[in-house]
């Protein structure tokens, strides 16, 4: 890996361990250039603002949860892979609530930027159908997210509780 890639995981590295630890709100781009052990100019010039540091660690991170939740993914229809997925990713958010509150009170509306990834993530529910319907697919991902919105909403999320819930909505669907 070369310099500038070091330097730049290293930032985001930074600014991921400081978003748990402080918060989003209370982290400085100034805190991360201090941990990360870098100018705070270099921070910039990596990731233009804050929330772009926040976008790509999230979706650094959601990459991991799913990496590891393909490992024994079920080559079955959408329903049974969505439910699957979701196990890991209602497990992921529900391990930090109040820092997956934070992270969706800020990027609720950053949509577009996750487009992409959704959009593949869609295709891969699908991967074994013989055809992809794109509104069944978006009816899905609505049931997920409003069930992990509502989830993360209790005083005390439980994944399998949610899981629970995501299951009856899809049900629902058939």
């Amino acid at each position: 890996m070369i310099k500038k890639e070091q330097t730049k995981r290293r930032i985001q590295e930074a600014a991921w361990q400081l978003f748990r630890e402080n918060g989003y709100q209370d982290t400085t781009t100034r805190h991360i250039a201090e941990r990360a052990e870098v100018a705070a100019g270099t921070v910039f010039s990596h990731f233009p603002t804050k929330l772009d540091l926040l976008k790509a660690g999230l979706s650094l991170q959601i990459d991991h949860v799913l990496a590891a939740a393909n490992t024994d993914c079920p080559e079955t229809g959408p329903k049974e892979k969505l439910m699957h997925f979701a196990g890991y990713l209602y497990a992921f958010y529900c391990l930090e609530a109040d820092f997956s509150r934070e992270l969706f009170r800020v990027l609720i509306w950053q949509q577009d930027e996750f487009e992409q990834q959704l959009e593949a993530f869609r295709q891969r529910l699908f991967s074994h159908e013989p055809s992809y319907d794109q509104q069944y697919a978006a009816v899905m991902m609505d049931c997920y997210f409003m069930t992990l919105i509502t989830g993360l909403n209790a005083e005390k999320p439980d994944a399998a509780f949610m899981l629970n819930q995501l299951e009856k909505k899809l049900d629902v669907l058939q």
